[in-house]
């Protein structure tokens, strides 16, 4: 299958979102992940553009757990790290037909089709990156690129800067997109507690995230005083 294939990786769940331990317990941050996760594969499989959507875990039952249709499985291993594991899976694309990759990661629960479709139009040069930056500005959300890879992956601690040095280094232009819906990624609690207003008050599409929030109730006040530091992404 050819065209645009979005890969969506998801790490070993006990030891995601480990920020948010202050006001959630081991077990909420994992169904909270899982419904975010769904919200973000939802909205890729419904985005036309995009002709696959992988999700790139070696978690055991990583599908079942996710239920979403039209979504496959990638197991990663033996690679080590994230920039390691989606490398393979972009191989892995490649080989299989795809001409570019959509990476995005899966705490992005004010994503819908429509932005995505937004970030994708007008097409990306060959010669190019196209980032959708995080809230802060100095990470990478989604990233799109040709394959195979023009530069590196360089996902980490301030990647969008990372990214840009790379690109630089093989005369790599950079597209920066700023969409509050795909920058709005959930690492603290206060970035939690902003996500529950906003599903209060009505401004929420997405169906997984918001029943979570629902069935969870009113979350505990953080037990110790909250530093916003940023994704890393």
């Amino acid at each position: 299958m050819s065209g645009i294939w979005a890969l969506v990786p998801i790490k070993e769940l006990a030891e995601a979102k480990t920020r948010l331990a202050p006001v959630l317990d081991a077990a909420g941050r994992r169904e909270l992940v899982l419904a975010m996760a769904r919200d973000v594969l939802t909205a890729l499989a419904e985005t036309t553009a995009i002709s696959h959507v992988v999700v790139v875990s070696d978690i055991e039952g990583i599908d079942r757990l996710l239920s979403v249709d039209k979504v496959s499985v990638f197991d990663p291993r033996p690679a080590r790290g994230l920039n390691d594991q989606l490398e393979r899976a972009c191989a892995r694309a490649r080989v299989a037909g795809a001409s570019q990759v959509l990476i995005a990661h899966a705490d992005l629960p004010a994503i819908t089709p429509q932005a995505v479709r937004t970030f994708l139009d007008p097409g990306l040069d060959t010669r190019s990156l196209r980032i959708a930056a995080n809230q802060e500005g100095t990470g990478t959300n989604l990233l799109l690129a040709f394959l195979p890879l023009p530069t590196p992956l360089q996902f980490g601690k301030d990647s969008r800067l990372n990214f840009e040095a790379a690109a630089a280094r093989r005369e790599i232009q950079v597209e920066i997109r700023r969409d509050p819906l795909l920058a709005a990624d959930i690492d603290e609690p206060a970035d939690l507690a902003e996500l529950a207003r906003s599903v209060s008050g009505g401004g929420f599409a997405n169906k997984a995230t918001a029943r979570w929030l629902a069935e969870a109730g009113p979350l505990e006040a953080p037990r110790q005083p909250i530093t916003h530091t940023g994704s890393i992404r």
